[in-house]
């Protein structure tokens, strides 16, 4: 008697942590696989996520969600980004970030030249160049642009320029 008590407690602990796994899974957003933006790959190293009343979204780099604040000035309520070296999401504002550096996170599989029937190869726009990638520090910046090129620039002007563009 005492041990079929035992199963009976024992198996409405396991359908109670199951339920509970399970209500966890479903409630939890899933954090997708593109950008949200222009349906390009998230790359963790590089990916942005803004703040919205309507949720988050998720951008494959600081670059192409740049290009969503300057289009959507009243959307964004907070914008995180990664630090490149940790992985860590970081308030973007603060960032330090290394603009044109030699390494293209998100056009890898997806070049901005596309070579015409005639053999020229032409450019086109592509809002994640020139490439972006987001530091927590000025001297972690400073170490990556060492080593990749670029410049290190603020938040503020990596969005005047994309203003530019």
């Amino acid at each position: 008697m005492r041990g079929k008590r035992l199963s009976i407690t024992l198996l409405m602990i396991a359908l109670a942590i199951g339920a509970a796994w399970l209500i966890h899974r479903l409630e939890t957003p899933k954090q997708p696989a593109v950008c949200e933006i222009c349906g390009r790959g998230i790359m963790k190293q590089v990916e942005f996520q803004i703040e919205t009343s309507h949720g988050t979204i998720y951008a494959c780099c600081p670059g192409c969600a740049l290009h969503h604040i300057i289009n959507n000035p009243e959307e964004a309520r907070k914008e995180l980004a990664t630090d490149f070296d940790s992985g860590r999401l970081i308030p973007a504002r603060s960032a330090y970030y290394d603009m044109g550096g030699d390494v293209q996170y998100c056009t890898r599989h997806d070049p901005a030249l596309h070579r015409m029937p005639s053999g020229v190869e032409m450019r086109v726009y592509d809002r994640c160049l020139p490439t972006l990638v987001a530091f927590a520090s000025k001297d972690d910046a400073e170490a990556y642009r060492q080593q990749h090129g670029g410049r290190v620039v603020t938040f503020d002007q990596a969005l005047e320029e994309a203003r530019g563009r």
